[in-house]
């Protein structure tokens, strides 16, 4: 009798570590800074707030281009989101510490801070994990987020499952946002010449 306990136990355990994540691999930050320049689509979403989910789910589509200084040590980027079918566009500038990033984001005559870091991903990924500290109600609150971007707009299911375990290991819930990834907004300069146009 005790042999099958020993077995069972000895064959429960071998499925448990089987079963655990390798997250120190999953949350490996990206070495390669130079990999993040140009332009990329916002594929998939996710926040530990319930208003930062509502947030992203009011996006429709996104992109956003990014350039990084000759020793990758800064961001500039802008971006447009396509928001109840209406672009709005914004920029931001970020500097590079070690791993982390602070990037500072302006958009609708606000500005807003966060920090963050790349994921190691797929080759057409881009994997961001970052957070903002936000005051209400006299008390800092915390928010995080993790946001997955492709060159293409296209993902395919082997990249999300990886995606998905970022997650997972970041103790994110699986109520991701699937944003649009073909409907979106124009480069500013080719919106403003076509309203010079009309």
């Amino acid at each position: 009798m005790s042999t099958l306990l020993c077995l069972s136990l000895l064959a429960l355990s071998s499925l448990t570590a089987a079963s655990d994540l390798d997250c120190d691999e999953f949350l490996k930050p990206s070495e390669n800074r130079s990999k993040v320049s140009g332009r990329w689509i916002f594929q998939v979403g996710i926040s530990d707030t319930e208003e930062q989910m509502e947030f992203l789910k009011s996006i429709n589509s996104s992109w956003m281009e990014i350039q990084t200084s000759p020793k990758g040590e800064d961001l500039n980027l802008h971006f447009g989101d396509r928001i109840d079918g209406k672009c709005m566009y914004g920029t931001a500038n970020s500097s590079v510490s070690g791993n982390s990033t602070r990037v500072t984001f302006y958009y609708n005559s606000t500005s807003q801070e966060v920090f963050g870091k790349l994921l190691e991903s797929c080759p057409d990924c881009a994997v961001w994990s970052d957070y903002k500290l936000t005051e209400e109600n006299g008390k800092t609150k915390k928010h995080r987020n993790l946001y997955l971007f492709t060159k293409t707009g296209k993902l395919d299911d082997k990249n999300l499952e990886v995606f998905k375990k970022q997650a997972e290991c970041l103790h994110f819930s699986t109520d991701f946002y699937f944003p649009e990834t073909t409907h979106l907004c124009p480069e500013e300069k080719d919106s403003e010449e076509k309203a010079d146009d009309q």
